[in-house]
């Protein structure tokens, strides 16, 4: 038996079985929303621009550029997007999906999903922080404002939407996530309700 080889599988292998185990950084139950189209090609808090079909999300607390996975427990798919925008505190809203991470884990339009959102690292940091340097270059080729909080060029500036919000339900009403999924959508999985 050839000892040396052995040592360095072992010395390779065990170190990456015990971060795979590793508890995740970040992990937190809630709800998810959906971004809305009429952001679409605006920039965001990090100063990249919304694009629909992104794979992106908006989260209260976890840094710019931070990769989770998104669990709908209703299903059971799941979605890795990249935060890179905020939004305002609601009760129980954990984090605001691009349209195709919501299409693709079935949460369906003006609803909101029951999932866990998890990170194994968080960007730049071990743990979620609250104030944050500079944004990151654009994701989608535009450049970001050269300070943090700089306004936006004027032709971008968001127009001001009323909404309403309720309150989410502790509980999903029965038949929630049950009704078939937006055009687009691949099948659901087998067993799915």
């Amino acid at each position: 038996m050839n000892f040396p080889v052995l040592l360095r599988f072992l010395a390779i292998s065990v170190p990456a079985l015990l971060a795979s185990c590793a508890k995740p950084a970040y992990e937190m139950r809630g709800y998810a929303s959906y971004i809305a189209d009429q952001y679409a090609g605006q920039y965001t808090t990090s100063g990249s621009i919304y694009q629909p079909q992104g794979w992106t999300a908006a989260h209260n607390t976890l840094p710019f550029g931070t990769v989770v996975k998104v669990k709908n427990h209703s299903n059971g798919r799941t979605v890795n997007v990249t935060v890179t925008d905020r939004f305002p505190y609601y009760p129980n809203r954990v984090i605001n999906l691009s349209r195709a991470a919501a299409e693709y884990i079935q949460i369906p339009h003006h609803q909101l999903g029951d999932v866990t959102v998890t990170a194994k690292t968080i960007a730049g940091s071990a743990a979620p922080a609250t104030n944050y340097s500079s944004p990151p270059a654009s994701s989608y080729g535009a450049t970001a404002p050269a300070t943090y909080g700089a306004p936006p060029p004027s032709s971008h500036v968001p127009k001001p939407a009323v909404k309403t919000y309720s309150r989410p339900r502790s509980i999903p009403p029965a038949g929630y996530g049950t009704s078939a999924p937006p055009a687009g959508i691949p099948p659901p999985p087998p067993g799915y309700r």
